[in-house]
């Protein structure tokens, strides 16, 4: 048990840092998107697209979520219906918190009005149809594509940083763009979005529950 709390520890320490570098990527992307339609005073516009932005993010982020949980699950535990309710909630609970829970809390602090917007709740055929699609490309990933995991996981740190930006950006919060002193904060929420339920969904989840040691997810 002691050495599995250990590796987990290990994989949070291993992908701090390309969760920052994810999170750069993604805000450089809105940032020079963002400035070209606010310096246009096309403010609306920028907040309807990142509305529509954030709900292609956050299916993409759940799908590859179940992925990535699952079928590191599946490697070390040839459990059907145990990998399919691990890469459920797995994915359910993490993505969350990334995609609405820590942007709407990050942002109240930071003195916006944001609203809580749940995909789970509001658009629960969006959510599930991805979630379940994700848990099936699992199965199917891990038997043919060896090492899928990796892949799944990089992917998914990059995409779920994009959407809790995105989530910040359709509620209305784009003083970082123009406000230097506002730029840090808002890279320090994304991070914290992204790093700590990626890493809980990809790696903490998958480790605890599959019952084997030695379960390295990257």
């Amino acid at each position: 048990m002691r050495e599995r709390w250990n590796l987990v520890a290990a994989e949070f320490a291993h992908h701090l840092p390309y969760t920052i570098i994810s999170t750069l990527i993604a805000m450089a992307g809105v940032w020079a998107f963002g400035t070209q339609l606010l310096a246009a005073g096309r403010a609306e516009q920028l907040l309807e697209q990142g509305r529509a932005s954030f709900h292609l993010f956050h299916p993409l982020h759940i799908c590859l979520s179940a992925i990535a949980t699952t079928s590191l699950f599946w490697r070390y535990r040839h459990s059907a219906v145990q990998a399919a309710w691990v890469g459920a909630w797995g994915t359910v609970l993490p993505c969350g918190l990334s995609d609405y829970v820590f942007p709407y809390i990050g942002g109240r602090l930071l003195g916006e009005p944001m609203e809580l917007h749940m995909c789970l709740v509001q658009e629960p055929q969006l959510f599930f149809s991805f979630l379940g699609l994700g848990i099936l490309g699992g199965f199917w990933a891990e038997k043919r594509l060896r090492g899928s995991h990796l892949f799944s996981h990089g992917a998914h740190v990059f995409v779920s940083s994009g959407a809790s930006l995105l989530y910040l950006i359709s509620f209305g919060f784009t003083s970082w763009m123009s406000d230097v002193q506002a730029i840090f904060p808002v890279f320090a929420i994304i991070v914290l979005a992204v790093w700590v339920p990626c890493c809980i969904s990809d790696i903490v989840v998958p480790v605890a529950t599959a019952h084997k040691g030695h379960a390295h997810a990257c």
